[in-house]
């Protein structure tokens, strides 16, 4: 049997392993930002909203009894939205690199590899396929840590009705990390000039 010292040590040492989690990452508003934006095109993929039928138990007479409520307010919705939401293949492809068109040596932030000219970048600075597996493992412990740490704040965003991805967007990484707000506004004008340019 493990002694109690044992045992409290393994609590400590797993406490802080958990706190540490959202530390560990380099380049988290980037990072935040990837998990924002995956977090979105869920919110987007969501079916048509229905209701859900609570009407289940039965009274003393035989009769049916309970209550219908929009599937919107139901926790059912947030468990769903965030169920495997950081799991492996879960998150989008995304790697730390360098901006593009920047001669900052500390432009390097966390990119989706949405365009051809990403993955290249993806594969030259990453050519080990191990390699990209341990930054795919380092990004989803990171939003493993952000969802449990901000898991009512999450939920309350999750409630609320919006209408553009920015301003989604721009809450999520107020919530998640306020000190990135700044550089998140940068990255979102950077990012839109991108898919411009990719359109072009």
């Amino acid at each position: 049997m493990r002694s109690a010292a044992a045992v409290l040590v393994t609590a400590v040492l797993a406490l802080a392993a958990l706190a540490a989690r959202v530390e560990a990452i380099e380049y988290k508003c980037s990072a935040n930002l990837v998990i924002g934006e995956a977090l979105w095109s869920r919110l987007e993929g969501e079916g048509s909203p229905k209701e859900l039928d609570l009407t289940h138990r039965l009274n003393s007479k035989g009769e049916r009894y309970g209550r219908k409520i929009a599937y919107k307010d139901s926790e059912l919705r947030y468990l769903e939205l965030l169920e495997d939401f950081c799991a492996k293949g879960s998150l989008p492809k995304a790697l730390p690199l360098p901006v593009e068109g920047s001669d900052d040596a500390d432009s390097t932030r966390w990119v989706p590899l949405t365009s051809p000219a990403r993955r290249e970048l993806g594969e030259k600075l990453f050519p080990r396929k191990e390699a990209k597996s341990e930054m795919e493992t380092l990004l989803g412990n990171h939003c493993l840590g952000v969802v449990d740490d901000f898991e009512d704040e999450v939920t309350d965003l999750l409630r609320q009705d919006w209408d553009e991805p920015a301003t989604f967007l721009t809450e999520f990484i107020r919530v998640v990390s306020p000190t990135c707000e700044q550089e998140l506004n940068d990255m979102m004008r950077r990012e839109a000039n991108t898919h411009l340019q990719d359109e072009l």
